[in-house]
């Protein structure tokens, strides 16, 4: 059994002893639709556990038997479907349904992630990340949450308030996204046209970042930078040294083509 079926199989096993637990709480046809869902899903037959599992729904079960499914196909939806924006009214059954902390923890982490990532909803994603920013005592998560509304705003196109956020925590030099708010402040800069400000932050960026894709990534932009700066020299010098490491060579041959020809144009 592949590692995919084998966590559905543990997931999924774990719901049905607590509905089993429960004992009384359902009738004895709610007990065989269950196990009949639990089949499909061992089967990997996700659409038909989905099917049954809303059928089980519309027979108004007990109120923590339909927690527990809602949320199952939440999960299914967000994880082996391949369908997140589906699995958003499961996962806000969860947060309007029930109190225990972790499930309100977790369904806000998805919706927040959902809307950021799939629906692109970024109103939405910044809700969900301010009130998990809310919760006390602070989550463990709370630094990637701040990271997330600096982001959210930042592809809203709102960038002073993005910036506002990335500034902050560029101050915080023990903050574990410290590094990255140096790219994001770039980034609003490069989008704003300010090349020279974009640089500045990329270079400071390169200063603190490790990671090789990055670094090669990040290096590219900055010759992006350059050429739309009418720095062409520059940028031909950073595109020519990435030939050896940039994952498609042939862009960067395209671009050292062209600025080749506006330098020689430049000069007659």
């Amino acid at each position: 059994m592949d590692p995919m079926a084998k966590h559905l199989k543990l997931l999924f096993s774990k719901f049905l002893i607590f509905l089993f637990v429960l004992g009384c709480d359902f009738t004895s046809g709610l007990n065989q639709d269950i196990l009949s869902a639990q089949k499909y899903v061992d089967n990997q037959q996700f659409d038909k556990a989905v099917e049954l599992y809303e059928r089980i729904l519309v027979k108004n079960p007990s109120k923590v038997i339909k927690t527990k499914i809602n949320y199952q196909l939440a999960e299914i939806y967000y994880l082996y479907l391949d369908q997140q924006v589906k699995a958003l009214k499961y996962y806000q059954f969860i947060v309007d349904n029930v109190d225990e902390p972790l499930w309100q923890v977790k369904s806000l982490e998805k919706i927040a992630d959902i809307n950021y990532s799939f629906a692109r909803n970024f109103n939405e994603s910044i809700r969900a990340y301010q009130i998990l920013m809310q919760v006390k005592p602070r989550l463990s998560n709370y630094d990637y949450y701040y990271l997330r509304v600096g982001e959210s705003y930042f592809e809203m196109g709102r960038y002073d308030k993005a910036r506002e956020i990335f500034n902050q925590i560029i101050n915080q030099p023990t903050n574990p996204y410290y590094v990255e708010a140096y790219n994001q402040m770039a980034l609003i800069e490069f989008y704003n046209k300010n090349w020279d400000k974009a640089v500045d932050y990329w270079l400071e960026y390169l200063k603190r970042e490790k990671r090789k894709d990055q670094i090669v990534k990040v290096k590219f932009l900055i010759a992006n930078a350059y050429e739309s700066n009418e720095k062409l020299k520059e940028a031909y010098n950073i595109y020519y040294s990435l030939l050896s490491t940039y994952p498609n060579p042939d862009v960067l041959r395209a671009r050292l083509k062209s600025l080749y020809a506006r330098r020689v144009a430049r000069k007659r």
